[in-house]
């Protein structure tokens, strides 16, 4: 997370009472599900019926057509950023009945001794997750490096290739992942996005998987500070992901595979960056570029969605959407026609929010409590989960209104009269 605190100090320093709102007025904005406790991913099993993740708690929340149930705790470190991070179905998850999971591992109950970051996967039974397989280990306590407890990470989604794409931070550490040329054969094994097969294995074709060292295999992109957000463009294909900076620059990154986000040498452009290309770890078939947008000053930059595909595609096709957790508020861009970056113009046309003013230009939505994550539901609406009101809320297109019945009238009139002229003519032949 950005600056010195954590992601649940800044989300409920962002609960002021302010109402939620969107500047479109077309939308309704309502609450859909209240009573969570600091909630980080949503997922949906169906219409009405989704999973919920609660960092502190380590619970999986289901809702239900409204009605909350427990259908899985797990013992969660949870200080600062550690907790229940990530959630998702398998693709085949109707005939499979497999949920995979993201979580800081807890010695103890929750609040207890940080054991490791853990991806595992769960099997659906109906009505509970159960049978726990460990798949992989992104940071253990016994690795002899730093562990955070902040910079964990957490968001997991499967691509459009089958591929199970997860991002970690970098838990403080500094090697070839941090851009650490010193380091820059030796994993800190962390600072990345990986990709994994379903059962947690690596692919052939990773990016890395010809690297002398093993643990740079399972990445897909390094360089990465921290990441709440990841998506693909459901119109491209495309990987994307928002990075949390330090004290300057949050990113929103088309991330490409064998990416090298910059971190710890360059945040923001790169034009902007006392360090340059020339020093970062470049292992073979890596490559940089720049974010496809900044804000200057952080903004806990967290969850995003496409909204291709949604029930808003009529007026936002193009759009994307992004949220954060510092302020509570939603961001608005535009992509353009190859859907590789945003159209901006005027002071944005630099592609970064330098002040205030920039920032404000951008947004869409204000008042959620800070944001986790943004998800489409099966309706096509746009569900948003605030991490400091405990809730998820539910933002709705316009509802279509039925076109008028006269064109109906006019057809029935129109065969009446046609009858009636065919008797008319009928008697008169008859006469």
């Amino acid at each position: 997370m950005s600056g010195k605190f954590s992601l649940i100090i800044l989300s409920l320093l962002a609960t002021a009472a302010s109402a939620q709102s969107v500047v479109d007025s077309q939308l309704t904005l309502t609450p859909y599900v209240t009573g969570l406790q600091v909630p980080t991913q949503i997922r949906f099993l169906g219409a009405d019926d989704l999973l919920i993740t609660e960092k502190n708690t380590g619970r999986v929340v289901r809702s239900q057509n409204g009605v909350l149930s427990t259908v899985l705790d797990l013992n969660v470190a949870n200080n600062s950023e550690r907790g229940l991070l990530g959630l998702t179905l398998d693709p085949h998850f109707a005939a499979n009945n497999r949920v995979y999971g993201y979580y800081s591992v807890s010695s103890g109950g929750d609040g207890g001794t940080w054991v490791e970051n853990r991806l595992s996967q769960f099997t659906w039974n109906g009505n509970t997750l159960g049978n726990e397989v460990p798949l992989q280990t992104f940071g253990r306590a016994t690795d002899l490096l730093a562990n955070g407890p902040n910079h964990d990470a957490g968001p997991i989604v499967f691509g459009p290739d089958g591929k199970l794409y997860g991002t970690t931070g970098d838990l403080n550490r500094r090697r070839a992942e941090q851009n650490i040329l010193s380091e820059a054969t030796v994993s800190a094994l962390v600072g990345g996005i990986y990709r994994l097969n379903a059962d947690g294995s690596v692919p052939d074709d990773n990016p890395f998987v010809a690297a002398a060292n093993p643990d740079f295999h399972r990445w897909f992109a390094y360089g990465v500070r921290n990441s709440y957000g990841i998506a693909f463009d459901p119109l491209t294909g495309k990987l994307w992901n928002t990075e949390n900076g330090p004290d300057l620059y949050d990113e929103i990154n088309l991330a490409a595979p064998g990416f090298n986000s910059g971190w710890t040498q360059i945040m923001g452009p790169d034009a902007r960056d006392p360090q340059g290309e020339g020093d970062l770890v470049q292992l073979p078939g890596s490559a940089y570029s720049d974010p496809e947008f900044s804000f200057r000053t952080p903004i806990a930059i967290t969850g995003l969605a496409f909204l291709a595909n949604s029930a808003l595609d009529a007026a936002y096709r193009d759009a994307l959407l992004v949220g954060d957790a510092n302020n509570g508020n939603l961001y608005l861009f535009r992509l353009n026609a190859a859907r590789d970056g945003f159209v901006l113009g005027g002071a944005l046309g630099d592609l970064v929010a330098d002040d205030l003013a920039e920032r404000n230009a951008l947004r869409f939505g204000e008042g959620f409590g800070g944001i986790s994550d943004i998800q489409i539901g099966p309706d096509g609406d746009v569900y948003v989960a605030s991490l400091g009101r405990g809730t998820v809320y539910r933002l709705s297109a316009p509802t279509p209104v039925p076109e008028p019945a006269t064109p109906l009238l006019w057809a029935a009139c129109g065969l009446a009269l046609l009858l009636s002229r065919g008797r008319r003519s009928r008697r008169s032949q008859a006469a």
